[in-house]
């Protein structure tokens, strides 16, 4: 098979075979699997029996059971083959106004902020793991006996680095400071290959989003996104305020689903394009279909009267519409959830 990515995106690729070339120098450098062909592997029942999440092996083929990704055979950027179980640590202290904060690191090559993690060493547990991880990235330095420190079952991380073949599991480590004086969080000193570490303001997941922008133009790291968001216990759209404007396109409403509706009459294409920038250059995320069972999920045009007299704006209204009305659009919903 042949590497079939696109010419749109270095990082996107049509459903066939790919390694990152990083992969292959971290067969010679020692934090790569050496072997290419999985195929060869012999041992899977036994890495199947210690797997934190079963996953099938068929033809001498690991395969990722949790979702399709855009590279159905090869590691993409992993260096292992089948499951590699990590362990993440979520930080978090509350001050005197009643702020939440989290530690969150900055990854390299342009990966966005995540929580403190890392791969479990052979031998380790996972809440070991999340401790260590968490000194060699922020320096930070915390008792792992304590009553407010707890480990969480494994979960999958929808990390872009994955393939079918290649996945990443991780145990996420919760570990409450307490309350401080606002202003007087815990130093954090970055290292390791965390580029910068930081305090940010988590009152919500939304919140956090907002005040990664804000203070140090980031964006979450899409792979933990979903984990951050169940944390954090609030929705991972965004809200009215964080939206009002677009591109110039004004923002209405969002609904409880995570719909947005537009102002005023747009081009659907315009409108369209202006959400997929927003999605990728502040969220680090790709409109996903409306309904992935529907590939013909549409955009409905909807007339909305808000002044009761019928001369209310026009809005566009993004939600499925029956396939071929008269007032569809082809659209793929803003955020999904």
């Amino acid at each position: 098979m042949t590497d079939t990515r696109t010419n749109t995106h270095p990082d996107v690729y049509l459903r066939g075979t790919y390694t990152h070339p990083d992969v292959y120098r971290g067969v010679a450098e020692g934090w790569a699997e050496a072997q290419t062909d999985p195929t060869r592997i012999t041992d899977w029942p036994v890495r199947q029996a210690a797997a934190a999440l079963p996953f099938p092996v068929v033809a001498g083929r690991p395969r990722n059971p949790f979702e399709s990704t855009p590279v159905r055979y090869g590691r993409n950027r992993l260096g292992h083959w089948g499951e590699a179980r990590c362990a993440d640590a979520a930080v978090t202290a509350t001050d005197t106004t009643g702020a939440r904060w989290i530690v969150l690191i900055e990854r390299p090559r342009g990966e966005g902020w995540a929580l403190p993690g890392g791969h479990i060493e052979a031998g380790e547990d996972p809440t070991t793991a999340a401790g260590r991880e968490l000194a060699e990235e922020t320096g930070l330095v915390v008792d792992l006996t304590d009553v407010w420190v707890r480990t969480l079952p494994a979960r999958y991380v929808p990390d872009p680095r994955c393939s079918d073949e290649a996945w990443i599991v991780t145990y996420l480590t919760t570990i409450a400071l307490g309350v401080y004086e606002a202003g007087h969080l815990p130093a954090l000193v970055a290292g390791d290959d965390a580029k910068r570490a930081v305090w940010v303001r988590a009152d919500s997941f939304t919140d956090l989003a907002r005040h990664l922008g804000a203070t140090v133009g980031g964006v979450v790291f899409s792979g933990h996104q979903p984990m951050l968001g169940d944390l954090l216990g609030a929705p991972t759209w965004p809200t009215l305020a964080m939206v009002a404007e677009i591109n110039g396109i004004g923002m209405s409403d969002i609904g409880e689903d995570g719909d947005i509706i537009a102002q005023g009459h747009h081009d659907p294409a315009r409108m369209l394009t202006a959400l997929r920038g927003y999605a990728r250059e502040v969220w680090d995320e790709v409109l996903a279909p409306a309904d992935p069972a529907d590939p013909h999920a549409q955009i409905r045009h909807e007339w909305a009267v808000n002044t009761g007299d019928g001369t209310g704006p026009e809005q566009w209204r993004l939600e499925p519409a029956a396939p071929g009305a008269a007032d569809a659009f082809p659209i793929t919903r803003w955020y999904q959830h």
